[in-house]
């Protein structure tokens, strides 16, 4: 197991946030967290990335606290992309991807010919090669979104931790960003945000459920994001059918 949350509560500014959330997420595949705004998603994955730090309860990365892991080590085995993430001005596409190699450089050296190789496969694998040298300022929504996601990429962490990665994205680039992190997924732990739960029933493996900062389900997407568990995370009813394909819509109902 990647993570075990263990009773996890934390309050923001005086507001509960989590309230004793306890799972286990599998140590490779797509992990998603779904339900509605303001319900401690975000909360939670800044959480197990150890920036946040639980008023009780804790997560195990692998068996051990993340929070007693110095920030190298931590940065060395989980990655986070959060939903705004911010560069410095005058960065190219290539200067923000190498940033992250920073866990794996030795103080005052620069990258080695493995760090760049790193940089570079990542910007392939994002379809950015091409706009290496461009100023990031210079790109579109959805380009930087991928310029960011390379970063993560670039990393080479074992775990890697997505808020809303989908965001900017116009469908064909949705395809090829999911097409990658399903083979991501193979070796590593990805957990990511998700709003869609037609996407979510597609390519999850795990899925967990919360609402007003509690975990309402988890489990496999059949058992999460069905009608029950459903109504329960968001308050309303929803229909699910099936493609030719056999592959699921799930909408709420009205739609």
């Amino acid at each position: 197991m990647p993570f075990t949350i263990e009773t996890l509560t934390l309050a923001l500014g005086g507001k509960p946030v989590l309230r004793g959330i306890s799972a286990s997420l599998p140590a490779r595949g797509i992990t998603g967290i779904i339900g509605p705004n303001g319900c401690g998603k975000s909360t939670l994955l800044r959480c197990l990335a150890g920036v946040l730090r639980p008023e009780t309860g804790r997560v195990l990365h692998q068996g051990q606290a993340v929070a007693g892991l110095a920030p190298k080590a931590r940065a060395r085995r989980i990655a986070l992309l959060p939903q705004s993430a911010l560069a410095p001005p005058g960065l190219s596409v290539a200067q923000l991807v190498a940033r992250g190699r920073t866990p794996w450089l030795r103080p005052f050296q620069p990258m080695a010919r493995a760090d760049r190789a790193a940089v570079a496969q990542a910007l392939a694998d994002v379809g950015l090669s091409d706009l290496a040298d461009h100023p990031l300022e210079a790109l579109s929504g959805g380009q930087r979104q991928r310029a960011w996601i390379a970063l993560v990429l670039a990393q080479d962490c074992g775990t890697v931790l997505l808020d809303e990665p989908l965001n900017f994205l116009d469908l064909p680039h949705q395809a090829e960003l999911v097409a990658l992190l399903r083979r991501l997924s193979q070796s590593r732990a990805v957990v990511m945000i998700l709003h869609d739960l037609t996407i979510a029933a597609r390519i999850c493996d795990h899925v967990l459920a919360l609402r007003a900062g509690q975990l309402v389900a988890a489990g496999p997407p059949e058992a999460v994001l069905a009608e029950a568990p459903l109504q329960a995370t968001f308050g309303i009813g929803f229909t699910r059918q099936s493609l030719p394909d056999g592959g699921p819509v799930i909408l709420p109902k009205g739609l």
